[in-house]
């Protein structure tokens, strides 16, 4: 029973003195974890005030970035400078340094400046870590990191209230993006917004005046990540143009509409002389009213881009983006419930 009794008074004792030691070890190691606010960047265009720097939100020529590599590179939304030929870049224990601007996206409004620094205080950024998700649960947490006319980080936190919209802003139609709780004002608009892990989620976008205070959009962190890719590369984005407008088929419509396959995109409108019309696509030619709804028919159902399964719009525009304008795509659909391919060489899409 002593020997027992020995036995376990050593092991706690053990136990007591490896927490006493190897506690602050750990705590020193944990301390040295990512923080994902370190890639947050203030960024200027314009002289700032002092009455300025005491107002509650951001304004024109003041706002956010996020560092995305060490090379110096930051993403922003090009919306919030004021001048191309005035950009500094103010960093948290870096200082302030002088940025150029290297290439924009007119489609999203992103951008990506250079900061100009020497190659000690480059080493010492911390590049936002893009999330391995594709997108953020309903109701799941969301971290803002905002900036405001001071300089100072501010965070907010929110939810997810939509993992997926597909939105219409002027012309363009901007797919999958992600709806939140958080109302991006100037102070938001460009800045990183994280999951609990400290991963990119997306990027916000500056909500129109006429939504109500308790929506804001971003865009996801698969989109961000491209998109600034082909900017620090080449200086410019450049998509695929297919030619048509086009709604997603889930299993539901497929059924409603006695569709041959669950998922995939129907053809809604073919424009003329575009590539799609050239190879011979076709739109819908009526449509169907059931309730409040009117659902087109009869238009060509895409299902594979070279034998890549197409399960909804943005997967579609993923495909081809990918593929890049001037390649030659086989397309499978199905027209009167047969199964067709077609040959389509894609353009590029103008602004």
């Amino acid at each position: 029973m002593k020997f027992y009794f020995r036995c376990i008074c050593t092991i706690v004792c053990a136990s007591l003195v490896l927490a006493f030691y190897a506690g602050p070890v750990l705590a020193r190691k944990n301390s040295k974890r990512f923080n994902p606010l370190s890639s947050v960047v203030f960024l200027t265009s314009k002289r700032i005030s002092p009455d300025e720097a005491l107002s509650p939100v951001a304004f024109k020529g003041v706002g956010p970035g996020f560092v995305i590599d060490r090379k110096g590179d930051i993403a922003v939304q090009v919306s919030v400078i004021s001048d191309i030929h005035s950009i500094e870049c103010s960093i948290p224990s870096l200082g302030y340094w002088p940025a150029v601007l290297i290439g924009q996206d007119k489609e999203t409004g992103i951008g990506v400046v250079r900061m100009k620094a020497p190659e000690n205080v480059l080493k010492k950024l911390q590049p936002v870590r893009f999330s391995k998700s594709s997108r953020p649960s309903l109701g799941q947490e969301i971290i803002a990191g905002g900036v405001g006319p001071d300089g100072r980080i501010q965070v907010l936190r929110g939810i997810c209230s939509a993992p997926r919209r597909s939105l219409r802003f002027g012309n363009n139609v901007m797919y999958d993006l992600i709806q939140t709780d958080i109302y991006v004002h100037e102070g938001l608009n460009g800045a990183p917004f994280f999951d609990k892990g400290g991963r990119l989620l997306g990027m916000g976008i500056l909500n129109s005046r006429h939504l109500p205070p308790d929506i804001g959009f971003l865009l996801p962190s698969g989109q961000v990540r491209w998109i600034v890719n082909q900017l620090v590369e080449n200086g410019e984005v450049k998509r695929a143009w297919f030619g048509a407008s086009f709604i997603t088929v889930d299993p539901n419509l497929a059924a409603l509409l006695d569709l041959p396959a669950q998922k995939g995109v129907l053809l809604v409108k073919v424009a003329q002389g575009s590539p799609a019309q050239r190879a011979g696509f076709r739109g819908s030619d009526r449509t169907l009213r059931l309730g409040n709804r009117i659902y087109p028919l009869d238009g060509d159902f895409i299902v594979a881009v070279d034998r890549t399964p197409i399960i909804s719009d943005s997967s579609f525009v993923d495909v081809l983006n990918k593929k890049g304008a001037g390649s030659e795509v086989l397309v499978s659909f199905y027209r009167e419930h047969r199964l067709r391919r077609l040959k389509v060489r894609l353009g590029e899409k103008a602004y």
